[in-house]
């Protein structure tokens, strides 16, 4: 896990990192999840096979804790699922908070923003309730979603700084980037906007 970044926001320590975020030191890790939480492919995917082994059988706890949590079988953006991390907790990680964005497919306006919005700060705020100290987030919606690197990371950093100033038990939240050209564009709108 390579540190790209860190900057002090309110209460809160923001970092950027590049590297695996099943692999990254924090409290709890936040799965970029579709609604139904079928963990097929992309981050979804590694996170499920991380944590139990068997993306299929993690799909199927994820389910049972939606059913239990949401009261159905979808969550909405804004509403989050957590569920153990089970293998991972070998490595410090408790939970994984699963939170749906927005399909972007190149398009980005208002709406898109506010429900990307969402998918950052309802994990933030599960975290708080958790009373974690530290949560780990991937780049929500810029995978297969097609939402822009720049808008992903903007849209982050604004959710983070919003909630810092309510954060009690949270001292350290992440963004993790996987591959180094998504890594350099999300440390160039850092730069910009801290």
């Amino acid at each position: 896990m390579k540190h790209v970044f860190e900057v002090r926001v309110g209460e809160l320590v923001l970092k950027l990192a590049q590297g695996d975020i099943t692999s990254y030191p924090s409290d709890a890790i936040v799965n970029a999840a579709n609604k139904y939480l079928e963990h097929g492919g992309g981050v979804a995917y590694a996170i499920a096979r991380a944590c139990a082994g068997n993306a299929e059988e993690y799909t199927r706890i994820s389910k049972l804790a939606m059913k239990e949590q949401i009261g159905r079988e979808y969550i909405e953006h804004g509403e989050v699922v957590v569920t153990p991390a089970m293998k991972l907790e070998k490595r410090g990680i408790r939970y994984v908070i699963h939170s749906v964005g927005p399909i972007c497919k190149g398009r980005w306006d208002e709406r898109l923003r506010e429900r990307l919005h969402l998918a950052f700060t309802a994990p933030l705020k599960k975290a708080e309730e958790l009373k974690l100290k530290s949560i780990a987030f991937p780049a929500i919606s810029a995978g297969i979603y097609g939402c822009k690197m720049e808008n992903v990371v903007e849209t982050f950093i604004s959710a983070v700084k919003e909630f810092s100033r309510s954060a009690k038990s949270l001292k350290e939240v992440a963004l993790v980037i996987y591959d180094r050209e998504s890594l350099e564009v999300a440390e160039k709108v850092f730069r910009e906007m801290i």
